[in-house]
């Protein structure tokens, strides 16, 4: 054991004493013998030792008296009492009130000196222990299967408004955990309580406690036990998380703030194309509608039905480019300016693809007119190189256009509609898709407002 370590001997046998400062001095330790607990403490106030070597009988105090007073002052100091008495009930009591141990009188030194060294790492691994939990900014909390507090960190006093002096001993239900998980923290403490192994470890949870004087704030805990003397005792480490979920609702103002300013610019679009078309003015919100419900309907994710959203609003914006009177005309069209309408898709692209919106977009637009069989537009993709949302545009869009009037012909009607794509199902159309679609209009009375 390494040097600089201050051992106490209080024993009024002078000469034990004296040995022990011999021999204890040769190991490397700085020694201090006293013949009396009064002394004791006065040189405990001078400074306070690492380990204290305690007769059990000195003349002016017990010595289980001197090691509870030496604890209650000093509870870093490991004490080990020195008795001549082979009776345990003594060696006991001074367990029981904090001794590190023991020693039976006449003693062997070697298993003295085993003793001391165990005592000073106890002493090392609790400085450890508590510069640790002083110096962490998480609350630490032991409590028993009971609830009642036993040990409190400075963190947990900053934290909750308590000191360790004025909340040791009470319970967490009347000090910390608001009365909505009363109930529940009781359950829990009563499973934990008549448990044979205790709490697992690991799992972090999210609620809220109180601090002094009633506020109600949210904390992250993980939960572990400790077994103490046959006894489970739950050990929690808090975390105070009020400036997380502030700058968690700030940047979720600011996504929506973003969502509303994207969906105004999508808007706009879908405006542009629409004005220069007024024949199909609402197609792309229609489109976006149905394509929304047929991808609910499959058990699409929520986000990736947005983009599914967004996408259907404009996925005609590359008509911008197409003349008026090819995109207005009621007649048929000519080759040449049939190929320059089908070329939406890809300028639509070009259009979009410098946009970083959340999903892709871009890519959905330029595919929306692919078919499962390859004979779709512009690329010719098929199957699984078409993305999912792209198949579920392309549907919505077909049902749509059949289903409304356009300058070329009157609606075809939804029922011719549900017709070409049970048709072109797993051909043209994905074939999940359509069992979807056909779901939500037949079976849920899906309708275009």
């Amino acid at each position: 054991m390494a040097s600089n370590y201050d051992i106490l001997i209080v024993d009024d046998d002078i000469q034990l004493g004296i040995s022990l400062c011999d021999i204890l001095t040769l190991k490397g330790y700085t020694l201090i013998a006293v013949e009396t607990g009064k002394e004791a403490l006065k040189q405990i106030d001078a400074g306070v030792p690492d380990v204290a070597l305690i007769d059990l009988k000195l003349e002016d105090m017990s010595g289980l008296d001197l090691i509870r007073k030496i604890k209650e002052l000093h509870p870093a100091t490991e004490c080990i009492m020195l008795t001549g008495n082979s009776s345990n009930e003594s060696a006991i009591d001074a367990v029981n009130i904090g001794a590190y141990g023991y020693m039976t009188k006449p003693y062997d030194i070697e298993q003295l000196m085993q003793m001391i060294n165990g005592a000073i790492n106890k002493h090392e691994s609790d400085e450890i222990f508590r510069v640790i939990n002083d110096t962490v900014n998480d609350a630490i909390i032991m409590a028993d299967g009971n609830s009642k507090i036993l040990y409190w960190n400075k963190a947990a006093e900053k934290i909750f408004g308590y000191s360790a002096e004025k909340i040791i001993g009470r319970t967490l239900q009347e000090t910390i955990i608001p009365k909505k998980y009363q109930e529940a923290h009781s359950d829990c403490m009563d499973k934990f309580k008549n448990s044979d192994d205790g709490i697992v470890g690991g799992k972090t949870m999210e609620f809220s406690a109180i601090r002094k004087g009633g506020t109600e704030f949210p904390i992250e805990m993980s939960l572990s036990s400790v077994k103490r003397k046959g006894q489970w005792q739950a050990v929690s480490i808090i975390r105070d998380i009020t400036e997380r979920k502030q700058a968690e609702e700030k940047e979720k103002i600011g996504v929506e703030k973003l969502k509303l300013s994207l969906d105004g610019i999508i808007n706009a679009l879908a405006l542009t194309v629409e004005q220069r078309d007024p024949y199909t003015a609402g197609h792309q919100q229609r489109v976006s509608k149905l394509a929304c419900a047929i991808a609910g309907e499959m058990g699409i994710p929520v986000d990736q039905i947005e983009g599914i959203r967004m996408a259907g609003i404009i996925h005609d914006i590359g008509k911008m480019h197409i003349p008026t009177e090819i995109l207005c005309r009621p007649g048929k069209l000519t080759k040449d300016e049939f190929n320059i309408v089908r070329s939406h898709a890809q300028v639509g692209y070009d259009i979009l693809k410098g946009i970083e919106f959340p999903w892709p977009v871009a890519d959905i637009v330029h595919q929306h007119h692919e078919k499962m069989d390859g004979s779709g537009y512009p690329m010719g993709l098929s199957n699984g190189d078409i993305l999912m949302e792209a198949r579920i545009l392309c549907v919505a869009d077909v049902v749509e256009a059949m289903a409304s009037h356009r300058p070329y012909r009157p609606a075809l009607g939804m029922d011719m509609a549900l017709e070409e794509i049970s048709k072109g199902k797993g051909i043209h159309f994905d074939a999940n898709v359509v069992d979807a679609c056909l779901t939500v209009i037949k079976e849920k009375e899906f309708v275009f407002e």
